[in-house]
């Protein structure tokens, strides 16, 4: 874990979460792509994926919390 807010979660109006860093399921999907990446910061920084605003970071938000509850 790091001390870095959860960028996706402070989009959604929760702060103070901590970054999951690696384990967070956004950098281990890139791990099965043919995506040349680094995973040292937010995944959702790095590939610009809040750039569509709040409905995308609800979405996205959604999809992080539906895997994570199936484990």
């Amino acid at each position: 874990m790091s001390d870095t807010e959860c960028k996706l979660r402070a989009a959604k109006g929760t702060s103070g979460v901590p970054c999951d860093r690696e384990e967070c399921l956004f950098w281990r999907v890139v791990e099965h792509l043919s995506v040349e990446a680094r995973s040292d910061g937010c995944a959702i920084q790095y590939f610009q994926l809040l750039d569509g605003g709040e409905d995308i970071a609800t979405w996205l938000l959604s999809v992080k919390e539906r895997l994570e509850s199936q484990g």
